[in-house]
């Protein structure tokens, strides 16, 4: 059965209401000028906002169709974003907030474009997001809160970090504390998750060390957080073994052979 076309036109002048699924960073519905408040976010950080651009209705012929591009058409002053890839299955347009960004709650305004205008969908879709900018998006917990070790071996704490904003960061942690040691390592976070790493560290002298262990994100040095744990070196004969691999020694030469033979056996030791 064919409708005429005047049925067409008629169904293109019944007002339909507009609505779309915001699929991350929170699940919502949007319509045209609605606000949203999609969460938290820190300096520096990039988040993402992805809509299913499938209408199942409106358009001019009623039958709906699909948004071919979303792309941020205000930002606040200082920030950057870049657009959707045309035609995509699911439209995802990237905002990044400056690294100097102070704390408080901004709005972006987001359009949805169509690429056949009146023919298809009819004018751009707008609607806003609201972010709240926070240093506050990290979480650090590190255990064993004390460790006591030989001189020269790898005294091992493990870091949790928790990633509480919704943009995707990556984080490196390192130490404080302990003469000569630099060891970093980074773990990629998606955003609302946590890791656990294993950090080592190492102190050479005898002594009880005050270490800072600390996670820093990548997007800004103002995402930072710091736990204070304490390191107690001790000597033994394993640890005087391994001590002599390490630096320059002053004995006499005829108790060269028996050193060399210490510093060989150490290195056997587990």
């Amino acid at each position: 059965m064919k409708f005429p076309y005047q049925l067409f036109a008629l169904l293109a002048l019944i007002p339909i209401a507009f609505s779309l699924g915001v699929l991350s960073p929170v699940a919502s519905v949007v319509q045209q000028g609605l606000e949203i408040q999609v969460g938290n976010v820190g300096p520096g950080q990039t988040f993402a906002v992805v809509v299913d651009p499938k209408q199942s209705t409106g358009g001019k012929y009623g039958i709906g169709g699909a948004y071919d591009r979303m792309s941020a058409s205000t930002l606040p002053e200082g920030w950057s974003s870049t657009p959707s890839k045309l035609y995509s299955n699911q439209l995802q347009t990237d905002i990044t907030v400056p690294k100097d960004a102070a704390d408080g709650e901004y709005n972006v305004q987001l359009s949805l474009w169509d690429e056949a205008g009146s023919e298809g969908l009819g004018e751009n879709i707008t609607f806003f997001v609201k972010v709240a900018v926070t240093r506050d998006v990290m979480d650090m917990k590190v255990e064993p809160p004390s460790i006591d070790v030989g001189a020269g071996q790898p005294a091992r704490y493990t870091i949790t970090i928790l990633n509480k904003g919704i943009a995707n960061d990556i984080f490196t942690v390192g130490s404080s504390g302990v003469r000569n040691w630099e060891f970093q390592r980074s773990v990629y976070i998606p955003s609302g998750t946590s890791k656990s790493l294993t950090y080592e560290v190492v102190g050479n002298d005898e002594a009880d060390y005050q270490v800072s262990l600390w996670a820093r994100s990548a997007s800004s040095d103002r995402i930072y957080a710091e736990t204070p744990v304490n390191l107690r070196v001790y000597t033994d004969l394993f640890s005087d073994y391994r001590a002599v691999n390490r630096g320059v020694l002053l004995f006499p030469l005829t108790e060269a052979p028996v050193y060399f033979l210490m510093g060989l056996l150490s290195n056997l030791l587990p």
